[in-house]
């Protein structure tokens, strides 16, 4: 799956300030007698999407300041955080712009510092596959997060489609940002059984392309029903958005059953399964 867009687009949400440009489309404008450059840096996994103007690997970056920084004289370059980067990765930018004096300055150091959400929020064992960061939810109904994806993801790890990233990845953090809106948003008001998520339709459109670059995660639960706590029902609009472009869009219907329940009736199905393969 690669996410190809249909043609079709919703109306597109207002960017968020942080996705607003400020600067001309080359990336580049004077200010106090000296010219500042804005460029994105990625993890080294998205090589194909950095070309060396706008977008820059880290080692790339990291390269070139070790190398007495840009070799452009009297421009300042201010680094914004693209997909792919961790906490280590901060310190390595962090050290090397120290280095580099005025030169080379991170746009937003709270950015990169911001971590993943910790994997339980959203049904994951490691940190790597976790997609979102910074979960909210103005109301318990509406939960917002930015899309996280790290350089070792289990979903990009053997793509071969072009610079942008494939729709499987669109289509897990829009799972994973219905789970964060249930532990996070709904789950504190009930018992304390643990709980799985069950799917039982997905209607998804792409609009558009996702590129490695920021981009958000949104969830709107339209309906519910809390009738049975061992099995709570939902239907949820989904999208993914990235500076004001809706990428994705869907209308999600699952379930949050109790995991006592689940693993019962998935041993029994399983079984049921065995039995039928060894006729």
């Amino acid at each position: 799956m690669t996410g190809e867009p249909t043609g079709t687009d919703l109306p597109r949400a207002a960017p968020d300030a942080a996705e607003r440009p400020d600067t001309p489309d080359d990336g580049a404008w004077a200010l106090d007698g000296h010219t500042r450059r804005h460029v994105v840096v990625v993890a080294d996994r998205f090589a194909r999407f950095a070309r060396g103007d706008q977008v820059l690997t880290l080692s790339g970056l990291l390269a070139l300041i070790a190398a007495d920084g840009p070799d452009v004289a009297g421009c300042h370059w201010v680094v914004h955080a693209g997909q792919g980067l961790d906490g280590t990765d901060y310190e390595l930018l962090e050290a090397a712009c120290a280095k580099s004096g005025d030169t080379v300055r991170l746009a937003d150091p709270a950015t990169f510092r911001r971590p993943p959400e910790r994997p339980g929020v959203v049904h994951k064992d490691r940190a790597e596959n976790v997609l979102l960061a910074g979960v909210h939810s103005p109301v318990a109904t509406h939960c917002l997060a930015e899309l996280r994806i790290h350089r070792d993801n289990e979903l990009i790890l053997d793509h071969h489609t072009g610079e942008h990233v494939q729709g499987i990845v669109i289509v897990e953090a829009m799972r994973q940002i219905c789970i964060a809106q249930f532990e996070t948003a709904v789950r504190p008001g009930l018992g304390p059984a643990a709980y799985a998520g069950v799917w039982k339709r997905i209607d998804l459109s792409f609009q558009d392309f996702l590129f490695p670059l920021p981009a958000t995660v949104e969830s709107l639960i339209e309906e519910s029903d809390l009738s049975r706590e061992t099995h709570l029902k939902f239907r949820a609009t989904t999208a993914v958005r990235q500076h004001g472009r809706t990428v994705a869009t869907a209308v999600i219907e699952y379930s949050m059953i109790g995991q006592g329940r689940i693993d019962a009736l998935e041993r029994r199905k399983a079984d049921q399964a065995t039995r039928a393969c060894l006729g």
